[in-house]
């Protein structure tokens, strides 16, 4: 399907039952637009949607086809927004700031559209927006302010949502095809365990090429490294290398720098890599070893396995995630980006597009893998 999203036109492939709300976090990293009921009381989710502020966790992409949608990311220069902005921070009125994208979708509506800043009109109409930390006065008074700001410009109240939206036609039947199934996964479960204070992972991973041609491959660092979400390469010899990797924890972040040795045996098809870095603010280390042997798969010549096996510990603050359900989610997640690049680039295609390592790339892991789980075990 297609949209427009804060005036860049955007391409997604989800099921038809997937939430406006998800499509803007987990498809294009538009995670201002938050989540809490989901049930469409709370507001949090609040966006533009053509022109009216709409609820994004109650629309699903079946309907989002061709709509233009407006994000807080895309009020970037927005004079409106930003006498907003200002106005709540001098009314006190952001309290958590959970609420505060919604709110302020939902504030810039009743900016532009209400003639007077009638304090019984505004409140009704945020009623939509919950606010737990019960800062509704500061709200109240910020929109308020701006609504007098905009008739001392001389700019007169819109009276109405700034576009209409097109008429829903309901729903269009359509045949299931259960026939479809999602490809196996190119990863295999695994194990995970912790040894001496090291977390250890065991993976097997499939690739649709021949072992020679997965080793010439694996046996080009710079390929390798291009391959890898977030990694950078910045130099390297025969056996030592530098460079950096770059990861993110919703509001924690973390560039680990450091360094390595690796090795690689022609005649085996085996590799090791050990290195260790730290994130630049210094409150994060790790250090591992990873090792791997590429070997012919039962499938057929132009097929490998690739017997995958990590060694690691992190220190510091990133260490509270060294949990085994996100650290699979986190495997999982990683060899699956690496191993489609790895067919992209055996295929005679390119790397696509690095977006780096996410939170929530890794919760959806985390909930892929349960699932994909569950329906092994039924």
């Amino acid at each position: 399907m297609s949209l427009t999203v804060n005036g860049r036109r955007e391409s997604v492939t989800v099921a038809p039952r997937t939430q406006l709300a998800e499509i803007l976090r987990d498809h294009l990293d538009l995670t201002a637009t938050h989540l809490a009921c989901e049930q469409g009381v709370c507001g949090a989710c609040t966006v533009m949607v053509d022109g009216k502020p709409t609820r994004s966790c109650l629309m699903f992409a079946a309907s989002c086809e061709g709509v233009t949608v407006e994000t807080i990311e895309g009020y970037k220069g927005d004079e409106l927004m930003d006498r907003l902005r200002d106005a709540f921070k001098a009314n006190h009125a952001l309290q958590c700031g959970f609420c505060t994208p919604g709110m302020l979708a939902t504030a810039r509506d009743l900016v532009e559209r209400l003639d007077e800043p009638d304090e019984m009109r505004i409140r009704n109409e945020l009623s939509g927006n919950l606010c737990r930390c019960t800062g509704y006065v500061g709200i109240v008074r910020a929109i308020a302010q701006v609504i007098e700001e905009r008739k001392a410009l001389g700019i007169a109240a819109t009276g109405a949502p700034r576009a209409p939206r097109p008429e829903i036609t309901g729903f269009a039947p359509f045949e299931a095809d259960i026939a479809e199934r999602a490809a196996d996964s190119a990863v295999s479960s695994g194990t995970m365990s912790v040894e001496d204070g090291w977390s250890v992972v065991k993976r097997e991973v499939n690739l649709a090429h021949s072992p020679d041609a997965v080793w010439a491959h694996f046996s080009d660092l710079d390929a390798v490294a291009a391959c890898l979400p977030g990694a950078s390469l910045a130099e390297h010899d025969d056996s030592t290398f530098a460079g950096h990797i770059g990861v993110a924890f919703g509001p924690i972040g973390a560039k680990f720098e450091g360094q390595g040795n690796y090795d690689t045996d022609d005649a085996t098809h085996t590799g090791t890599v050990t290195g260790r870095g730290k994130d630049r603010g210094g409150q994060s280390a790790v250090e591992g070893e990873l090792s791997y042997t590429v070997r012919p798969a039962p499938d057929g010549p132009q097929t490998s396995l690739v017997d995958v096996g990590l060694r690691f510990r992190i220190q510091g603050m990133l260490g509270q995630f060294n949990r085994p359900e996100l650290v699979n989610g986190f495997v999982d997640y990683i060899l699956s980006e690496f191993v489609a690049n790895c067919d992209a680039v055996l295929s005679g295609g390119e790397v696509r597009e690095s977006k780096g390592i996410s939170a929530f790339a890794m919760i959806r892991a985390v909930i892929g893998a349960k699932l994909r789980s569950l329906f092994r075990r039924s």
